[in-house]
């Protein structure tokens, strides 16, 4: 009989929706190179198409290999070892292996999570996954499994478990630098490693 992992990891390979506990909130995830799930993320969230997906990613090997070969990774390379994994979300110049849908204005926005489980998942699944939150657009994030299953006409499989966090993750656009949404990574510390460079 399948584990409950491979059920999940056979729900994404498939191209399906995957509901699964995240060490932030609960996630919903996706193949990015699979247009009709994406577009499926759309429509059940009431996301703003305009709004890019981040790629969660396995590792950071897997997230530097979706960087832009030309630009300086400097301040990247600060702050993943600083924060990663963990709850930073970095928007960077994306490269040519960015997948299509991810990509925003030349930008791509990684985050490697902490919970190990999940990264076997994303390893496993190819090294990365379109990934937002699972709640509607503009709604608080969803952080119970009891509260997940209220979504579960919305994805193909519930992997069962518990968010590991109460708060979102930051995200840093590194392209400015900016700090575009503070969440379980203080600003104060993100900006003091941005500083010090």
């Amino acid at each position: 009989m399948p584990s409950e992992f491979d059920l999940s990891l056979h729900t994404l390979r498939r191209g399906g929706l995957l509901a699964w506990p995240t060490d932030t909130t609960w996630g919903l995830l996706a193949r990015a190179d699979r247009p009709e799930a994406l577009a499926r993320i759309y429509r059940v969230k009431g996301r703003d198409p305009a709004k890019p997906l981040q790629l969660l990613v396995a590792d950071l090997a897997a997230a530097r290999r979706l960087l832009d070969p030309g630009w300086d990774a400097a301040p990247f390379e600060r702050l993943a070892r600083a924060f990663w994994p963990g709850a930073l979300t970095l928007v960077v110049p994306a490269g040519p292996e960015a997948p299509e849908a991810c990509v925003h204005e030349g930008k791509v926005g990684l985050r490697l999570p902490a919970d190990p489980e999940l990264r076997r998942l994303l390893a496993r699944a190819g090294g990365y996954a379109a990934a937002t939150s699972l709640n509607p657009s503009g709604r608080p994030p969803v952080l119970r499994y009891r509260d997940a299953l209220r979504y579960a006409d919305w994805v193909d499989r519930i992997h069962p478990g518990e968010a590991g966090g109460t708060e979102a993750s930051t995200v840093v656009d590194l392209t400015v630098p900016r700090i575009l949404r503070e969440g379980a990574v203080p600003a104060a510390d993100v900006r003091r490693l941005l500083e010090g460079a």
